[in-house]
């Protein structure tokens, strides 16, 4: 399945994906009681559905995402609600040395953001094994910009409003290059669909 690296240790993969090109258009078909009259009548039947706002034919697709990304990141995804998350928790698992780090830090300013979070990760794990602190406790002491994993199950439909909202310029630019990377890779399993979406509704408010 297609991956994605994004930011300096996290990535977006497709696990798993259902529906495509072809669900939607029939979905939408069913309206009508019409039938595919060949590419470049879907092509105008998908302009006319994003046009007028009718998304409920993409919701035929249904998209699972295997995310690593910092904390920061995951919090404001969560707040997309009309989709599935399952989380690796903290409660359970050691969390990983694994930390957001910034591309454009100056030599002096990196060292400083290293040392802070490898300071944190010895307290957390010096806790955990020498003080049989819970993970459940323990994990509190770590900066919001560890890395987190979770799979995200979300429709077609619901996935454009993400896209929409998150590759707008007034997003964090973290969340948007998750963002860009999502849309690159369902444009591969639908092209029609997200390649349309993306002159009609992306390009035209300025996302991209």
């Amino acid at each position: 399945m297609s991956k994605r690296k994004v930011l300096n240790s996290g990535y977006v993969k497709l696990a798993e994906w259902m529906g495509g090109d072809n669900a939607v258009i029939r979905n939408a078909r069913r309206c009508w009681k019409s039938e595919s009259k060949g590419n470049e009548s879907d092509l105008k039947l998908l302009k006319h559905l994003l046009n007028k706002g009718h998304k409920t034919p993409f919701e035929a697709m249904i998209f699972t995402f295997d995310i690593k990304c910092p904390l920061f990141v995951a919090r404001q995804w969560f707040r997309h609600r009309i989709a599935s998350y399952n989380e690796e928790s903290l409660r359970y698992c050691l969390a990983e040395r694994d930390y957001y780090i910034p591309g454009d830090l100056p030599q002096d300013l990196l060292e400083i953001w290293k040392e802070h979070n490898e300071r944190s990760f010895d307290l957390y794990e010096k806790l955990i094994k020498e003080y049989h602190l819970r993970r459940e406790i323990a994990r509190s002491l770590l900066p919001v910009g560890i890395y987190t994993r979770f799979y995200w199950t979300i429709n077609g439909s619901s996935l454009m409003n993400f896209l929409m909202l998150r590759t707008d310029r007034q997003a964090q630019k973290e969340i948007r290059e998750y963002a860009r990377a999502i849309l690159e890779i369902v444009k591969e399993i639908a092209p029609l669909c997200f390649n349309t979406f993306e002159e009609l509704v992306l390009k035209k408010g300025g996302n991209c």
